[in-house]
């Protein structure tokens, strides 16, 4: 088992068979490498152009990323396009460093030690080798079987190859756009049939953030600079050869509406009605018509109740809910004990029944909200008398008592007198806060959920070990 591996595969039919077993053996990041015996073996003439061009490889590419659909959340696959591209390119790119090479039959061991010597630029010393058969069981670690001649192997890849299908078209710029948020199997194969029909320049727009509070849990989104710098990592790592111009778009258009060097566009299903008016718009400002190449999405296999019938960045933002997103931080200036998990959210998000949940696990609960409006109900009380030297008499009612609704008024009408207010009650109310948890972790509660909606405004999370948000769309 190693963190990174190739997988490096001479016929492509193994594919659905080998891929499976070979994920058991990577846990972070699979390279995949479609070596149809340009290196390791003598190809007979005429075959390369069944591996370089057109339908061909378009398959072989959504063969591998879809097997690849339903292995571990964070593993990713990642196909090295290079000979799909060019047969006769030997050199084995990765920017992550090599430490498992999976065969997909046997080879000699002079064949496999002047593999790594002249192909790979990026590998660990004495990284470790394995064969998989066509039934997935790993033949030979050590690769005992020195001996293996060259004709058999020559033998069983020229058997068992595909036909031959048409050649495609290639440009030197070509464009396309997206979310590309959670940089998933369907985006793989979209930006990989974008590099084998580009020869010079890809331009990616990566939408930004207001372009996508349509999108199902917009707020899961990771920010676009991620997202970003995500595809350009992919695209650098799987063919480097090209001129990647990644790049934010505030508007369906981006770049289209006013590059003249565009050839063509890359769309999906979805997306095919804006490549249609991406042409409307440059046909009006004069400028070329951009071929448009159509990918299919992927199907998704497991559909939850509320997810959509493909692989999508939706349906793995709707997976997040309910799961840390990041691993909770160092908190040196707490106490192990009790946890503190600070849970926030708008208005009818949702806090109250979560922490309601939570206290029928055994936790206990601070409601902050009502600690707050315990703070100024005496008259003796110090957020009293602060608010009523600041306020004036005019926020009390006829008993002398503050009148929340009159408070409210000044405050929600003027930023500077909310400020004020949430200086005055904030320190208070986060002091009480404190003295609560401490009473039920004397209590026996070792776990306490503080739920408050000011939570992240006033700075709270130093004093949580982890925090927890509900949300919900406004409009619901």
């Amino acid at each position: 088992m190693g963190k990174i591996g190739l997988l490096v595969i001479t016929n492509p039919i193994k594919i659905s068979r080998i891929l499976p077993n070979a994920l058991q053996h990577v846990h972070k990041t699979l390279y995949v490498q479609c070596l149809p015996g340009n290196l390791l073996i003598p190809l007979a003439s005429g075959e390369e152009s069944m591996f370089s061009r057109g339908l061909y490889c378009s398959s072989i590419i959504n063969k591998i990323y879809s097997h690849s659909i339903g292995t571990l959340q964070d593993l990713d696959v990642r196909v090295l396009l290079a000979p799909l591209k060019n047969p006769l390119h030997t050199k084995i790119k990765t920017s992550k460093e090599i430490e498992v090479i999976i065969f997909d039959q046997v080879f000699n061991k002079d064949d496999i030690d002047s593999f790594i010597r002249s192909c790979l630029s990026n590998v660990i010393t004495n990284c470790n080798v394995m064969t998989l058969s066509t039934d997935t069981h790993i033949l030979d670690e050590k690769i005992e079987n020195e001996n293996l001649s060259r004709k058999n192997t020559v033998d069983l890849v020229s058997s068992n190859v595909l036909p031959k299908t048409q050649d495609f078209k290639s440009y030197n710029d070509v464009v396309l756009g997206g979310t590309f948020d959670r940089l998933h199997e369907g985006h793989k194969i979209f930006l990989s049939e974008a590099v084998l029909r580009c020869n010079k320049r890809l331009t990616v727009g990566v939408t930004s953030e207001e372009m996508l509070k349509s999108k199902v849990l917009w707020e899961l989104i990771q920010p676009c600079n991620e997202r970003v710098a995500l595809v350009k990592d992919f695209l650098q790592d799987v063919y480097p050869e090209l001129d990647y111009n990644v790049v934010p778009i505030a508007d369906p258009f981006g770049p289209t509406k006013e590059d003249p060097s565009m050839e063509m566009i890359v769309v999906s299903t979805e997306t095919y009605k804006g490549g249609l008016k991406v042409n409307q718009l440059r046909k009006e400002r004069n400028l070329s018509i951009l071929d448009i190449h159509l990918v299919e999405l992927l199907e998704s296999e497991s559909v939850g109740e509320e997810e959509e019938k493909k692989i999508s960045s939706s349906n793995k933002r709707l997976r997040l809910l309910g799961t840390r997103l990041k691993p909770p931080q160092a908190r040196p200036n707490l106490p192990s004990k009790p946890y503190i998990i600070g849970l926030t959210g708008g208005t009818a998000s949702g806090k109250t029944t979560v922490s309601q949940r939570m206290g029928k696990l055994g936790a206990g609960v601070v409601n902050c909200d009502s600690l707050a409006h315990g703070l100024y109900g005496r008259k003796d009380q110090y957020c009293y008398i602060r608010l009523v030297e600041h306020f004036g008499k005019g926020i009390l009612d006829s008993d002398g008592y503050i009148d929340r609704t009159a408070l409210g008024t000044i405050v929600f009408n003027d930023e500077s007198e909310r400020h004020t207010l949430n200086n005055i009650v904030w320190p208070a109310l986060l002091e009480r806060t404190k003295e609560v948890i401490q009473e039920l972790y004397e209590c026996g509660h070792q776990v306490v959920v503080v739920d408050a909606a000011i939570l992240l405004q006033a700075g709270w999370q130093q004093d949580c070990h982890e925090v927890w948000a509900c949300i919900i769309p406004p409009q619901e």
